[in-house]
């Protein structure tokens, strides 16, 4: 593992969790060896996080034929890089998202990828929560008949607080966007899973709090070059049409990641704040019952048998990490041809935020083609 900051503990977590929730998959885990920026914050990971050895030298970890795995939970500008070395090294190569901050770099990743023949992911586990599965599976089988409107959003309050200190996030050349990346691009992944490829979008962006406190002096203030808030109307390919919305400094949203279809026959609303339940109207139901109902997910909905066993027990994000494992590890056992969420997901995705971002530059409607 490289880093072994929040995320470097959801993976963590997540791995140790694995053979116990999911015994019959056959794979048990090595928490072998955890990569910090410095001896210390090394040597607290490796205690923290259960791994057996630590160091500061990510190459030679790259390069340690012990490690089959490589798993990147490090800030967006550092993700290259390492992926890169790691697909050279025949690694197989888990990445948090974004992929990259460069479209040029993830279209290289995603071609290395594939050419190297390992198994490669990006960590969108947002999608893979069963309620989103479940969507996806009334789109295929047409329960929902043709479908027309998908709206995506994820809304928070992380950093509504102008007192927040300018992390890593609020500048570009390390984070590469603000909230459309950061946020944004789960969105766009569950846009993309349950409508297809996006052909043409229109956005706006806002930069809500355009300076904020330098996390050495807080007396200064440094400026902020990335948005607070997106917003973007979007076009499927398939003719369907779209929203999609994302912000971290909406006061009074937690984690409100939204997924709204409507189809020719039916539609589904689903909030991650109640990850554990979605709304599902049908139309073929007799006149005098017609409307939204509540259905509690259980063991009947993909990927859920492993956590819940009735409906109405609870999931939460450490269960979708493990799936997201799950996953992972059926690519590279031979169960499935590639995961989900592989690199190809992450540089569509990174198209689509380019063109948004070109959207708004130009204020008018921008193709996603032409970002490639």
């Amino acid at each position: 593992m490289i880093g072994g900051g929040f995320m470097g503990r959801a993976h963590a977590a997540a791995l140790a969790a694995f053979p116990v929730l999911l015994p019959e998959a056959g794979v048990r885990p090595i928490l072998d060896l955890v990569v910090e920026a410095n001896p210390a914050l090394a040597a607290a990971a490796q205690e923290r996080l259960g791994f057996a050895r630590s160091t500061v030298d990510w190459r030679a970890a790259i390069n340690d034929p012990d490690i089959d795995v490589v798993d990147i939970v490090l800030p967006n500008a550092l993700h290259y890089e390492v992926a890169r070395a790691a697909l050279e090294a025949g690694k197989h190569v888990m990445c948090e998202k974004p992929l990259t901050v460069k479209l040029d770099e993830a279209r290289t990743l995603a071609r290395l990828a594939e050419e190297a023949g390992v198994v490669h992911q990006v960590g969108f586990n947002w999608r893979l929560t069963p309620a989103i599965q479940q969507a996806r599976r009334l789109i295929v089988d047409g329960s929902l008949g043709e479908v027309r409107s998908i709206r995506t959003r994820w809304l928070g309050e992380f950093f509504a607080d102008p007192t927040v200190p300018r992390l890593w996030r609020f500048e570009r050349a390390v984070a590469g966007s603000g909230a459309l990346g950061d946020l944004g691009s789960h969105a766009i992944d569950f846009a993309r899973f349950l409508g297809g490829d996006i052909e043409a979008v229109c956005g706006l962006q806002r930069t809500f709090i355009p300076t904020r406190p330098d996390p050495e002096d807080p007396a200064r203030m440094q400026p902020v070059d990335v948005d607070d808030m997106t917003s973007f109307l979007v076009e499927f390919e398939s003719g369907a049409t779209g929203h999609i919305e994302c912000s971290w400094a909406y006061p009074g949203r937690k984690s409100h990641a939204q997924v709204e279809v409507h189809g020719s026959r039916g539609s589904l609303l689903f909030d991650w704040e109640r990850m554990n339940e979605f709304q599902l109207y049908e139309g073929n139901d007799p006149e005098d019952r017609q409307g939204y109902r509540t259905v509690l997910v259980g063991p009947a909905h993909p990927g859920a048998a492993a956590f819940v066993p009735s409906a109405g027990y609870q999931m939460g994000y450490l269960e979708t990490k493990v799936l997201q494992m799950q996953d992972f590890f059926a690519a590279a056992t031979g169960r499935v041809t590639a995961p989900q969420t592989d690199f190809s997901a992450g540089y569509e995705c990174l198209r689509v935020e380019h063109a948004v971002e070109a959207s708004v530059e130009n204020r008018a409607w921008q193709r996603v083609a032409d970002f490639h």
